[in-house]
């Protein structure tokens, strides 16, 4: 694709194509701008001596000196020293004026780029050392008369204000995520973390504990600056600050920046916020949600959005399986989100649950924050995407995804116990709480559901030694066991023997002997609903036949889905191979032309 025609100098280019595919890039292991001290020209640089230099000589003069400010500005940052914002801030402008005094040299761009976002980065992190940078802007200049640069947001959809924090340094690769989505080009990709309100049980509202998002900085100067008189005498450090912008661009909205005649496209890095986001994410969550549910904050139940909302967009809701936690899906979404179709169509949204607590009421909990969500972003009902939800469930998830488009009548109440609810004696406290996880209506706005790997008919792991060990490990919430207790007393005969004798796990319900199970497998999705099933086939259990080491083949299959796709993975890969992203791929673009959307970005 070309590239559009010249804007106005100094304004970013806003195009309707996304600029090339990611291509992939190792993570950094240090700050970029040490690399200022090593770094030269290939070659000389003819003719520096002349009175009246060419485009290219004047170029290579700028980035000379770019080079040498930004290698002294990164001493006095090792040192802590303040003054290092404001050498950086120099050299990133005098290799925006290398690319402006010789547009058409490739050899130029190449170097003021990777000087450029060097001494960018040095910027950024030792402004927000010394607390110069956040949603107001970025401050330069003595501390006794800062000036501030202001922030822009193009093609984000946030303002500036809701910034928490610009992470400039690469964050540390994670095993969870396989492959790095970036592009080379001109700027700095960074991570930009948005503030999120929090609630009174001390947790952020529909968001992660890090919510970031996509950016590349783009530090805009509106004209090239030249020597100054005090610059002659004292330095660099001495020059008047040019009038900057900050820009911290969505770079798949806005492909290429203008700097004077020049228009390089932007550099962008995809899969960089995720890393910034699981680096918060404490990794014991999945042990200890598994062996004490709700035993903490960081394992109750929340519904989470990867992203800022944005209206028109449909989300896709990914539900984690058993002993997982929400980041088992951040490989998957960082394959998606290299697709133009699904970044501006869709946006992911994840549930975390602790999963060795009660299957019933952590899927009562998703339900509820479904609820709320949808009325939270659209009161009036005027957003038809919020109509349209997809839900993608990975193993004891598709369970829970089930759950929301059923209507169970009085089946999942007689699954464990002989009486009917309105005789079985309890407090109305109780009675209030217990009703939820077995009385429901299925939820209007979910018009689709994808099943991964799902044990619609039970493991046979979970009937085993290992299964009945980790049933007995787990230990359920006391609140939980003294109302199990209380109920079962005061109702002796109205309950089922294995529920009277303890509540269930987890675990127990997977036994493909589960009255649970058995009773929501017999529940039949409504038409409006469309299905589909991803299974997993990787080898073949003398027990339980053809499967993925943990879910049989005939346990995941589900009568009347649209589709269903093997794919020769294990039971903790099927959701990360490469034929269930196609198919996942596949799956939202029909959903587009059902609901009445182009897929076509």
């Amino acid at each position: 694709m070309g590239l559009p025609a010249f804007p106005t100098s100094g304004q970013v280019v806003s195009v309707a194509e996304t600029a090339p595919p990611a291509a992939e890039l190792p993570a950094a292991q240090a700050p970029a701008w040490q690399k200022l001290r090593g770094i030269s020209f290939g070659g000389s640089f003819p003719g520096l001596d002349q009175p009246k230099p060419t485009p290219r000589e004047k170029a290579c003069q700028l980035l000379t000196r770019g080079m040498e400010l930004g290698k002294q500005s990164g001493e006095l940052a090792e040192k802590g020293n303040s003054r290092a914002i404001d050498g950086f801030f120099a050299a990133t402008e005098l290799a925006w004026n290398a690319v402006w005094t010789c547009p058409d040299d490739p050899e130029i761009l190449r170097e003021s780029a990777e000087v450029y976002a060097m001494a960018l980065e040095g910027l950024l992190e030792s402004a927000s050392r010394h607390g110069r940078l956040d949603g107001r802007g970025l401050r330069i200049g003595p501390d006794w008369g800062p000036i501030c640069v202001p922030i822009e947001t193009p093609g984000m959809g946030i303002d500036a204000v809701r910034i928490e924090h610009v992470a400039a340094m690469q964050p540390p690769d994670d095993p969870r995520i396989s492959r790095h989505h970036a592009r080379g080009g001109f700027g700095l990709p960074v991570s930009v973390r948005i503030a999120t309100p929090w609630k009174r049980d001390g947790t952020r509202a529909l968001a992660p504990a890090r919510q970031s998002v996509a950016a590349t900085a783009v530090l805009r100067f509106s004209k090239p600056a030249e020597e100054n008189f005090f610059e002659s005498f004292s330095g660099p450090l001495a020059r008047d600050h040019s009038p900057a912008i900050l820009d911290l661009v969505n770079p798949m909205e806005i492909a290429a920046v203008s700097i004077g005649p020049a228009c390089p496209l932007l550099a962008a890095d995809l899969t960089a916020p995720l890393l910034d986001m699981l680096e918060g994410v404490q990794r014991t969550d999945r042990i200890t949600g598994f062996l004490q549910p709700y035993g903490g904050s960081d394992t109750q139940p929340r519904l989470e959005l990867i992203q800022p909302h944005t209206p028109g967009r449909i989300p896709v809701v990914f539900i984690h399986g058993l002993g997982s936690d929400e980041g088992t899906w951040f490989d998957l979404i960082n394959e998606l989100n290299t697709r133009p179709m699904f970044r501006r169509r869709f946006e992911p949204w994840v549930y975390h649950y602790p999963t060795g607590s009660s299957f019933l009421q952590s899927a009562a909990q998703l339900r509820l924050q479904l609820q709320q969500a949808v009325r939270h972003f659209d009161p009036e009902k005027k957003d038809p995407a919020l109509e349209n939800m997809v839900l993608i469930g990975h193993s004891m998830g598709g369970l829970h995804a089930k759950l929301m488009v059923v209507d169970p009548g009085t089946a999942m109440w007689d699954s464990i116990a002989d009486r009917p609810f309105s005789q079985v004696r309890m407090r109305p406290q109780i009675r209030r709480d217990v009703a939820p996880a077995y009385f429901f209506k299925p939820l209007p706005f979910v018009k689709r559901v994808v099943f991964i790997a799902t044990p619609h008919s039970g493991s046979s792991l979970a009937s085993l030694l290992v299964g009945r060990f980790a049933s007995a490990t787990i230990r359920q919430p006391a609140e939980m066991e003294l109302i199990h207790s209380e109920v079962v007393q005061a109702n002796p005969g109205a309950f089922h023997a294995d529920y009277e004798a303890k509540l269930p796990t987890t675990i127990d319900v997977l036994e493909p002997t589960s009255s649970i199970l058995l009773a929501l497998h017999a529940l039949r999705i409504p038409c409006w609903v469309t299905t589909h099933s991803i299974i997993g086939n990787a080898s073949t259990s003398l027990i339980s036949g053809p499967g993925d080491n943990v879910v049989p083949v005939t346990s995941a299959r589900l009568p009347c889905v649209v589709s269903e796709v093997i794919v020769p993975a294990v039971h903790t890969k099927v959701h990360h191979h490469p034929i269930s992203v196609l198919e996942i791929e596949r799956i939202l673009e029909a959903h587009l032309l059902e609901t009445g959307a182009s897929p076509s970005p």
